[in-house]
């Protein structure tokens, strides 16, 4: 449980932000997913989830254009954050040695909106140490890619906007974080930490 922001007490929902969806074990991947996010008193929402019959109203694309299907995806997971209360991200390299570019969008667009992030990544490496590509130091001693881009080398994997989000190395170590988190509220609040149902 925790106090959304009408002062109600309900189960937080958390925005699944991934790439999983792209693999062929996604359906096993999303059953832990959500299993895992109940033991911890969470509602997981998967992008791939239906949208209820609620406030936020599907997108009716104007024709059969790309653009118009593509843009009726995109408000689809715009709902999705909308009902939710905060992301939980999987943010291991996908495509090279970055997060995926539609989970940054979609953490950015969290935060943006004065939600909590949580996410997990294998690991602590540094982003020059997750890099696989040549590196080399120039004459200052900073670090660059073969094209001479730096690195920012402030000792996490990801650029450095990504402070925002607690991280874990696993899915269940970013609810964990979470629940500790509304936990606290709902103590300050004069509450009892939230407990499993038996």
């Amino acid at each position: 449980m925790f106090i959304d922001k009408n002062g109600n007490l309900r189960r937080p929902v958390a925005y699944l932000a991934d790439f999983e969806m792209f693999l062929p074990t996604c359906k096993e991947t999303v059953k832990y997913w959500k299993e895992t996010c109940d033991r911890y008193g969470i509602i997981g929402l998967f992008p791939g989830d239906e949208e209820p019959d609620d406030e936020f109203k599907p997108y009716e694309p104007k024709d059969d254009s790309p653009e118009e299907k593509r843009y009726k995806i995109f408000m689809h997971d715009v709902n999705h954050m909308k009902r939710s209360d905060m992301v939980i991200a999987q943010l291991d390299d996908w495509r090279g040695s970055q997060p995926d570019s539609g989970t940054a969008f979609e953490v950015g667009y969290i935060a943006a909106s004065g939600k909590p992030c949580y996410g997990f990544l294998r690991g602590h490496d540094s982003m020059l140490d997750r890099t696989t590509t040549e590196k080399m130091q120039d004459s200052d001693g900073v670090w660059r890619d073969p094209e001479g881009y730096a690195f920012e080398d402030r000792g996490i994997g990801m650029d450095n906007i990504f402070a925002v989000v607690k991280l874990g190395e696993t899915f269940e170590d970013a609810c964990r974080l979470a629940r500790a988190d509304f936990d606290e509220q709902l103590v300050a609040a004069g509450l009892d930490p939230w407990t499993p149902e038996e």
